[in-house]
Formats: structure tokens, C-alpha cells, sequence
């Protein structure tokens, strides 16, 4: 078909990125912003050998779903999803997404027992960082376009906390009055490449990065300027960070941070628990829904206090601290030396003793505490997008563990590597939480048993 040509079509589904799906000639068609159950009038903007994709010209038959989105940026800025139908129909569609992807490997959706979502979807963001760039000689902040390196300007983002949207805009004002220069991507130019804000959501404390391609910019006069206005007006700033990062690629953080004002971190409290959160440090961006997964991992896993719990990528200790009262023992392994440095700290600083995080490579390791005669009782996994390698399962199956939880957020590799488990494991339940309401993504816990 030639673009631009007009279709009627029926959308019968949504895909994995919320996309409509409809079919034309025998042809799958993917229609952005199309919801299930709607009839539309599209015309076409790609034509390949297996599918189509068509953008709406015209609602015909609208879904009882479909809201206007109350964010200007979102059919520009990619960040979220769903925006164009009420929130509610968001989890129908994320646990639709689910049950798809586990039948495509055989796995049945019976396992699933519940999606949990936010009372209110909005602000959840404990972090933010805005890429800043220099474009047509002026300082920009904003989002890049989906897909792409085009900064749009995007500065009240609804999805990430109040607070930190109005820190990052007077951090990215500070830079514009002392007149230092933000990065270009095309010359390699400039300065200022990212601005990013964490925070404590259960003590309100801040964390303030200015990511710099030159780690002596805002360690001058300018710097100092920079830092008084900032804690004059947000006391509630415990520190700010230079991190720098020079590099010419698409990551956003270095490894190098110098600290020009309080502390490298900030606190936030899950639970019972308190854990110190750094510039690199990862942590669940909602503070809300991770104590809500973090409560249904502990009654899922029904820890006996004579057992032991190993968790593999444990990071900076978030689930281990976590469930350590249910259990003998915790033992972590986590193969990122400043994130097992945290980890640590937070031991010191909930005052726990049974827990041990563990330097490494996870099958070297643990090969070690074998030796010793050490018995994992139980295994939580909560690895990156990417899921399991072979190398990890097959570690994970020698140890022989009565129960396996895997904490996932990509549903495509959890299915595969589900695959794999259930040939020695049998899935108990599955349950998944809305950690990021409006995107596409979805987080979720398997518990399975051993056979």
C-alpha cells in the first residue's frame, strides 16, 4: 500500500507497547494510541513484508476506556504509554501482556493470582534526570523524543514527584545565570549532559547531580554560587554531586563523583528499614509499590526462621535487609563493588547482623560457600531487563533450593527463563505490580517450588 492511504480498520488487541493491533489483507497492523475494541479510520505510514503501521485519523467507534491524556508531551516524549485510556484498563492490558507472553513458551496463565496497582498513579518517581543539551547555542532541558536524540523541552513531568521537578528546574536555572554551557551532541562541545534529583520519599531528603563532561566546572566560584542558591532554597538538600562522565555514548552516569556540598547520598525507609541511596546506587523509582511487593515476596515466600535465603543480584541490600527477620541467615551476591559497599552500610545502619553481601561473580561465589557446607534454603533472583543467563540457572538448579522467587520486570525474559526452571520447578504463583504506572512496563514475583 502507498502511505498515506486511508483504511477502516478494527483494532482487536493491544500489543506490548500498548499499540493497537488490527489486521489488513492478511497483514498485522500496528496502530499507536489505538485501543482494543475500537474502529478507526488510519492511514498508512509503513508498509513492510509482515506488518503495516497505521496512524488514527479518525475515531469512528470509540472505547468506553479511552480519556483524553492530560499531559502536552505525551504523544511527543515516549516516556509513558497509556496516557489515552483510564488507568484501570492499564493493568487489564499489562496482565493481558503477561498471560500472552507466558503462553508463548508453553508456561500456563492459570499461575496468575493478582496485578496490584496505585490508588493514586501520579508524582511516584523518586528519581528524575533530565538530559540537558545545548541546541542552537541555548541551554535546554527536557526528554529525548521516543526513539531518538530530539530534546524536547519537558520540565513539570506528572509521573515523577512534585519536588524533584521543581529542584530540577532551579538546578538547570543555575546553570543558565552563571552561563555554563550545556553539552552538544554534534560538536562533542559543552558541559552540563544530565541533571538528575533523588529522593527520600519517606524522609524527604535530596540528592542533587549535575552529570559534567568536566569534573572542575562547578568545583570553581560558579560552583560555590550554584550551591548557595540551591540549599537556600531547598533545606532539605543533603547533598550535591558532580558525576562525571566524558564519555561520547548513551550512558548518563560515570564512575567518578565528587561531592561539593553534604553527602554523596540520601536515606529512604521501606518498611521497617532504612537504606541509604546514592548517585549510583540502584533503587525501585517508587518507594509505594516496592513496599507493596516487598510485603507480598515476604507472605509468598512463607520464610521458616530456620532456613536460609540467598539473593542473587541483590544490589544494595534492598530485599535482603527486608525479609532478614524471617530467616537464620541472608547471604547476598552482587558482582558491583560500590553497590555491596552500600549494602553494607545498611547493615550497619538497621543494626542487622545475620546478613552477609558478597563481592563477585554469583557461581564463583557460591562454589566457595559450598565448600563450607553452607545450604541455601530458599533463592530470590531479581535480575536486569536482560533475565537470566544459562550459566545463572544452572547455578541456581545445583543449589537445589526448596523455593525460587523471581522478582522480574520484563515479562519476555522471565517466560524464557521460566521455561528453563520449570523442568526441575513447579511455578506456585505469580503476581504482578504496577511499579510503573503509565508506561509499558510491569513488574512482577514468581514463586516456584522444587519438584
Amino acid at each position: 500500500m502507498k502511505k498515506t492511504d486511508l483504511v477502516e480498520l478494527e483494532i482487536v488487541d493491544n500489543g506490548m507497547n500498548f499499540e493497537g493491533i488490527a489486521r489488513l489483507d492478511d497483514k498485522v497492523v500496528f496502530v499507536p494510541y489505538g485501543i482494543k475494541g475500537e474502529k478507526v479510520i488510519a492511514s498508512i505510514v509503513k508498509d513492510t513484508k509482515s506488518y503495516l503501521l497505521a496512524n488514527i485519523e479518525k475515531i469512528k467507534v470509540k472505547s468506553k476506556y479511552r480519556v483524553d491524556d492530560d499531559c502536552g508531551m505525551y504523544e511527543k516524549c515516549g516516556g509513558c504509554a497509556a496516557r489515552h485510556m483510564t488507568y484501570d484498563k492499564t493493568l487489564e492490558i499489562k496482565k493481558d501482556i503477561v498471560k500472552n507472553t507466558l503462553r508463548k513458551q508453553g508456561i500456563s496463565d492459570k499461575f496468575i493470582e493478582n496485578i496490584y496497582g496505585m490508588g493514586i498513579p501520579y508524582n511516584y518517581r523518586n528519581k528524575v534526570q533530565y538530559p540537558v543539551r545545548s541546541v542552537n547555542s541555548k541551554n535546554v532541558m527536557g526528554m529525548f523524543s521516543e526513539r531518538s536524540h530530539d530534546l524536547i523541552e519537558v520540565n513539570d513531568c506528572s509521573i515523577q514527584d512534585k519536588e524533584l521537578n521543581e529542584v530540577a528546574k532551579d538546578m538547570f536555572e543555575c546553570i543558565c545565570e552563571e552561563n555554563i554551557s550545556c553539552y552538544n551532541e554534534k560538536t562533542k562541545e559543552g558541559n552540563i549532559k544530565n541533571i538528575m534529583v533523588r529522593k527520600g520519599i519517606n524522609t524527604g531528603e535530596l540528592l542533587c547531580i549535575f552529570v559534567s563532561t568536566d569534573e572542575n566546572v562547578l568545583t570553581s566560584e560558579k560552583g560555590s554560587r550554584i550551591v548557595e542558591k540551591l540549599i537556600k532554597k531547598h533545606n532539605n538538600i543533603k547533598g550535591i554531586v558532580v558525576n562525571v562522565n566524558d564519555t561520547k555514548g548513551n550512558v548518563i552516569l560515570g564512575n567518578k563523583n565528587i561531592v561539593i556540598y553534604g553527602e554523596d547520598r540520601v536515606k529512604d525507609i521501606i518498611g521497617d528499614f532504612t537504606y541509604n541511596i546514592s548517585t549510583n546506587s540502584f533503587f525501585q523509582v517508587n518507594t509505594i509499590m516496592a513496599e507493596v511487593l516487598f510485603n507480598i515476596l515476604k507472605e509468598k515466600m512463607n520464610l521458616k526462621k530456620e532456613e536460609t535465603l540467598l539473593e542473587l543480584y541483590s544490589g544494595v541490600g534492598t530485599i535482603g535487609i527486608f525479609l532478614s527477620g524471617e530467616v537464620s541467615k541472608v547471604y547476598g551476591a552482587e558482582i558491583v563493588e560500590d553497590a555491596v559497599k552500600m549494602a553494607k552500610e545498611n547493615l550497619k545502619l538497621n543494626n542487622i547482623s545475620n546478613v552477609e553481601y558478597i563481592v563477585g561473580d554469583a557461581s564463583t561465589e557460591l562454589v566457595k560457600l559450598q565448600k563450607q557446607n553452607v545450604i541455601f534454603d530458599n533463592v530470590i533472583v531479581d535480575p536486569p531487563r536482560k533475565g537470566l543467563d544459562d550459566e545463572g540457572i544452572d547455578t541456581i538448579l545445583k543449589l537445589q533450593p526448596k523455593k525460587i522467587a523471581y522478582v522480574s520486570c520484563n515479562p519476555s525474559t522471565l517466560s524464557r527463563d521460566l521455561k528453563k526452571l520449570t523442568e526441575k520447578y513447579e511455578i506456585e504463583s505469580i503476581n504482578l505490580f504496577d511499579l510503573f504506572p503509565w508506561t509499558k512496563h510491569c513488574e512482577s514475583i514468581t514463586i516456584l517450588e522444587r519438584k
